[in-house]
């Protein structure tokens, strides 16, 4: 048997093998600052009502893990090297397409919205020109179009986290900063609200929040079931009555009006 023999006879054995994986085990991770869809306990464990909403949607035979939790970028490149099957809470489709499939359609959405010190009198849109701000390392702000942002004309730089931002505000290096509604809420909350924080009413841009397997992993071939329970879990409302038995969600409810200043 020649070189050129072996070679073709080891890749069709390999493709052959891979083409057998079968998934039986789904390794799920996310971002560890995105409640109440995903977040970190004590820096240990990683939960969050996304983490519930998949098992209620892959078959009862695949047994679903949820990793520890770990920086954003090395979660990504987890999930490019196929060491975990499932990212939960993606906020965008736009990824490099070699990494993950996404799978549509989203399962909720998340609001952004502009949060600055309270007594800033920041009270519309136009008065951030002129302001120090910031938006989240990873984040691609693309406002709503009826908003008409210019955000060329913004002096906006990056912040790691939303706790971060909120030093930022304390320390007054910044006078407002863009981020997730209800990760914003909660952060804040949880740190004592030691800054007065208060928030524009009318949220920035909304994203659409996925889930998105590893192009690695053998569920891929899962891919077109799980879309399809998704949108029976949509219709049948799951992802609204996980968020109403989140008391995170809840307690960023509670928060949302108090952050709203009066003119």
């Amino acid at each position: 048997m020649n070189k050129h023999c072996c070679i073709c006879l080891f890749f069709c054995l390999f493709k052959g093998v891979a083409s057998e994986a079968q998934c039986t085990q789904m390794r799920l991770s996310g971002s560890a600052d995105m409640p109440p869809i995903s977040y970190a306990i004590n820096e240990e464990k990683l939960v969050g009502i996304g983490f519930e909403f998949v098992r209620t949607i892959v078959q009862k035979e695949i047994s679903v893990e949820v990793t520890r939790p770990a920086p954003l970028q090395r979660v990504m490149q987890w999930a490019r090297d196929g060491h975990i099957d499932m990212f939960v809470g993606l906020q965008s489709d736009e990824y490099p397409k070699e990494w993950f499939t996404v799978l549509h359609p989203a399962i909720t959405d998340s609001a952004y919205a502009v949060f600055y010190r309270r007594g800033k009198r920041v009270m519309n849109i136009d008065k951030l020109y002129g302001l120090r701000g910031a938006i989240l390392r990873d984040m691609e702000l693309k406002p709503n179009p009826v908003i008409k942002l210019e955000i060329e004309n913004l002096q906006l730089l990056r912040t790691d986290s939303i706790a971060q931002a909120i030093q930022l505000i304390k320390l007054k290096r910044i006078d407002y900063f863009i981020a997730p509604q209800w990760q914003t809420i909660n952060t804040w909350f949880e740190s004592g609200r030691a800054v007065p924080l208060a928030m524009l009413p009318e949220p920035i841009q909304i994203n659409h929040v996925y889930l998105a397997l590893s192009n690695f992993s053998p569920c891929i071939e899962q891919k077109a079931a799980i879309e399809s329970e998704i949108v029976k879990a949509k219709q049948s409302g799951v992802m609204e009555a996980l968020l109403e038995q989140s008391f995170l969600y809840t307690k960023a409810i509670d928060q949302f009006y108090n952050l709203i200043e009066s003119p």
